[in-house]
Order: C-alpha cells, then structure tokens, then sequence
C-alpha cells in the first residue's frame, strides 16, 4: 500500500507510471504491505476468476513470495501496480518487505523498481536496458 502522495500520469515510453507528488528524501518510506490492498490470489482462486480479471493479473500481479514457488500472486489494489521497471530504479525493497527511495526524489519524478529482484522470471525481453545484478544491494 502506497503511503506517500503519487500521481498518475504518461510515462516517456507511452504508458501510465507513478509520479511523486512531493520530494522524497534518500530512504523514504514509500510502500508497506497491507493485506486489504495488498491481495494474495492462489492459483485455484486465479482459475476461478474471469477470464477479464484474470487478464489484469497477468499485466498487474507478481509472485509474492517466489522463493516460495507457491503460485501465490499478489496484486496491488492502489496505484503501485503502475510502479514501472527500471534496472537503475529510484527505490528498493528492505528486508522488512516495505519500500524505499534509493535516492532523493523529485517532486514529479517516476518511482521505479527492478522487476527482476521480487520475480527473477519476469520476462523483460521488451527492455532494451542492461540487466543488473539482482542480488546486489540496491539502496
């Protein structure tokens, strides 16, 4: 769950990503886990839905624990599904699972995150960016 203002907006490749609608010191708080908001699909109750919904969980959701390999989604009810992938990005994840800014940032600026450190599957052959090391501390 978002706990810091954002906006939505056009990101520079033609899509919708998460603004900030404020400045963001090095290592705000930005996203904790909040199960009403922040809901676990299984893979039974994923079958079961439409296949609409189902759809919008193949674009929005992501394993939630891939360690796991459960088959446990997680779909982000508020505006962090727009959270964009970056290999570079401005936030991380601590060990406590919340999120952070990696750096400063701006009001206005696009929050990112690495796609790959929460799904190591994640197929990003549509990114023309170099891949990092997932493993490597990024805040």
């Amino acid at each position: 769950m978002l706990i810091v203002e954002t906006v939505l907006k056009p990101d520079q490749f033609g899509g919708i990503g998460l603004f900030s609608a404020a400045l963001l010191p090095k290592d705000s708080l930005i996203w904790i886990h909040n199960p009403i908001v922040d809901i676990a699909v299984t893979p039974e109750q994923y079958e079961a839905l439409a296949p609409t919904f189902r759809a919008l969980l193949d674009k929005h959701a992501y394993p939630r624990d891939y360690k796991a390999n459960d088959g446990v989604i997680e779909y982000n009810a508020d505006n962090a599904r727009f959270m964009n992938h970056s290999s570079q990005p401005n936030t991380y994840q601590d060990d406590h699972c919340r999120i952070l800014t990696a750096r400063d940032v701006q009001a206005g600026e696009e929050l990112t995150c690495n796609y790959l450190f929460f799904d190591p599957t994640c197929d990003l052959s549509w990114n023309n960016e170099p891949s990092v090391n997932v493993d490597a501390p990024t805040g």
